[in-house]
């Protein structure tokens, strides 16, 4: 385990079934900086090196940061806008026979040799079910990496049965093996004390998630305006980077009193946002697996989410569920969220932190332990 100890023998065992027939293709982690960065980092500081081998693109195991990454990303997808699934020039890896490769995104079989013994880690299937969410170039390519998945049917890992499902309705269940290992929660953000964000005082209710069209916060600020929140003091802070629907996002909130975007938020004040708001409210039109509502759920803040998503599978349906498309059902999910009295959330936020807390690394490398060992 990369220096660490491993007292149960996994890693060496894992090691022993695999030898080094098995590469990590990490071409993931030089475009995405999001949440499945930090897990193909996880992963990838977990497995690798000993016995298996990484690879960024055509970089092998190079690593690139800071302007070289930006300069490779550009150049990487310049390669697959222009090449996309042609066989020409794929990259080829140093494995044969019973040798298999993990692919930490889709998108990246479009250059790569794919073969049924490998693996494809599958976050969500959105540019082909929410294709309004994405510009056409990019449901474009990832329609050829699914379709050259579904030809070649490889062992496929889902991060919810949420995704899983949507990937069997578009693709059938005929494949080497389809496989849900959820992913977990970095506990790192709520070590350390929590700092009050100044000037905020009384009732609110918190979204944190990158402003994005498919995080629907228009809808929030539309349920929080007509809910008149704010003649009753409660107000709504959101917080998190700026994405593709940030201008029209920001244009709302600047009429709507009592909202206040924050965009990034040091970790210790985060904690505090977390540990004192009335709610969390994500509406979102899409998610893999529903992270930011198991990060309220592990400080016992009650979500307020989209019926039937990734989200409501995160936190064990210990929420309130909404139609995303509808601001009265939000508006009246946080008047309901408000009322509540001390007796009535204290059970709520016993079950949302006990399903939060076992969200753990620990389990979810232990589950990909199995998975590599025994190859399905």
């Amino acid at each position: 385990m990369n220096g660490r100890t491993d007292p149960l023998g996994l890693h060496a065992a894992v090691g022993r079934a695999c030898g080094n027939m098995l590469v990590f293709d990490n071409s993931l982690s030089i475009l995405n900086r999001t949440g499945a960065y930090h897990i193909a980092k996880d992963l990838t500081r977990e497995f690798v090196p000993g016995w298996a081998g990484v690879r960024y693109w055509r970089l092998g195991s190079f690593a690139p940061e800071g302007l070289v990454r930006k300069i490779v990303a550009r150049l990487m997808m310049l390669e697959i806008n222009w090449l996309r699934d042609s066989e020409a020039f794929l990259i080829r890896d140093k494995v044969d026979g019973p040798a298999f490769r993990l692919f930490l995104d889709p998108l990246y079989v479009l250059r790569s040799r794919l073969t049924k013994n490998d693996i494809v880690l599958c976050h969500d299937v959105g540019p082909l079910t929410h294709s309004d969410l994405y510009d056409e170039r990019t449901c474009s390519n990832y329609r050829l990496a699914y379709e050259k998945i579904r030809r070649v049917r490889p062992g496929v890992v889902f991060v919810s049965n949420f995704s899983a499902s949507h990937f069997e309705l578009l693709f059938g269940s005929d494949f080497r093996f389809l496989k849900t290992i959820p992913l977990y929660l970095r506990t790192e953000l709520f070590d350390g004390p929590a700092e009050a964000v100044p000037s905020v005082s009384g009732a609110f209710f918190l979204t944190v998630g990158a402003f994005e069209t498919r995080k629907n916060q228009i809808a929030a600020l539309k349920a929080y305006r007509d809910g008149e929140f704010h003649r009753q003091g409660v107000g709504y802070i959101l917080c998190g980077s700026r994405g593709a629907g940030h201008a029209e996002i920001a244009e709302l909130a600047g009429t709507v009193p009592g909202v206040r975007l924050m965009g990034y938020v040091p970790d210790a004040q985060l904690r505090w946002l977390y540990a004192n708001a009335e709610a969390f409210v994500l509406p979102s039109l899409l998610e893999g697996f529903g992270m930011p509502a198991l990060e309220a759920a592990y400080m016992g803040l009650l979500p307020i989410v989209s019926a039937d998503s990734a989200l409501v599978e995160a936190v064990g349906a210990n929420c309130l569920q909404v139609r995303p498309d509808y601001p009265p059902a939000i508006a009246d999910a946080m008047w309901k969220a408000l009322s509540r009295s001390p007796a009535e959330k204290a059970p709520t936020s016993r079950l949302l932190r006990d399903t939060a807390s076992a969200a753990t690394k620990e389990r979810f490398l232990q589950q990909w332990r199995e998975l590599l060992i025994t190859g399905s």
